[in-house]
């Protein structure tokens, strides 16, 4: 048996604490791929570039958090369930691609801009980079079904293994399904709402108190 001491576990709830706090102020304060007019030419690039080195940041701090909440399932959580880790840890790391394109692409591409013909010409490029040529049209179709996966994995796994509280779990998965309202101000809504269910899942590892865990370091495979 491995012993997990709390204190990864605190380490990990306040990491993954503070990061959905942040990740969830970033994503309300998030623009566009690409800018809408020249009027907002004007503060795109800068508000970009900050808000993904912000983001960058913070899920990476997230993804530090992540391990101890699987962690702390660990006893009892499927193998299945582990493959929620994987798809969750995987679109993450998706994500700070997303974001790593942001910060260094978009002063070089949209440099100089002085037209919307120029501006329209950046964002095509751009759009055409994320969705329609090279790997990044297929990352981008692979992230939606791999969340939607990750989320069902990981909260069916959590509910089953009744290790910590039941209701990050079932919130995050009512809020999964409200993101397929058919309407776009809420789906907006929901998506940095879903960063506070991480932060929620850290305040309980922060805060709990329990005694050190065990991991098996050859956990049986069941069903």
């Amino acid at each position: 048996m491995i012993t997990v001491p709390q204190k990864f576990f605190r380490f990990s709830g306040w990491a993954m604490l503070l990061a959905g706090i942040v990740i969830t102020i970033i994503q309300f304060v998030h623009l566009e791929d690409v800018p809408h007019d020249m009027e907002e030419m004007k503060y795109f690039v800068d508000v970009a570039v900050w808000t993904h080195v912000a983001l960058l940041l913070a899920v990476t701090v997230l993804l530090m958090g992540f391990a101890g909440l699987f962690l702390r399932h660990a006893s009892k959580l499927k193998w299945w369930g582990w493959i929620g880790y994987g798809l969750f840890f995987s679109v993450f790391v998706f994500d700070l691609m997303h974001a790593a394109l942001q910060i260094f692409d978009y002063p070089v591409f949209f440099k100089d801009i002085t037209t919307e013909a120029q501006m329209k010409e950046a964002s095509d490029l751009v759009m055409s980079i994320q969705m329609s040529n090279g790997p990044g049209q297929y990352i981008f179709m692979a992230m939606m079904p791999m969340a939607m996966l990750g989320t069902i994995l990981m909260c069916i796994g959590f509910l089953r293994a009744k290790i910590i509280s039941k209701w990050p779990s079932i919130g995050y998965l009512v809020l999964t399904v409200l993101m397929f309202v058919p309407v776009e101000s809420v789906m907006m809504f929901i998506y940095p709402i879903q960063f506070l269910v991480w932060a929620w899942f850290g305040a309980i590892l922060a805060f709990e108190k329990h005694p050190k865990a065990e991991v098996s370091s050859n956990p049986p495979i069941t069903a």
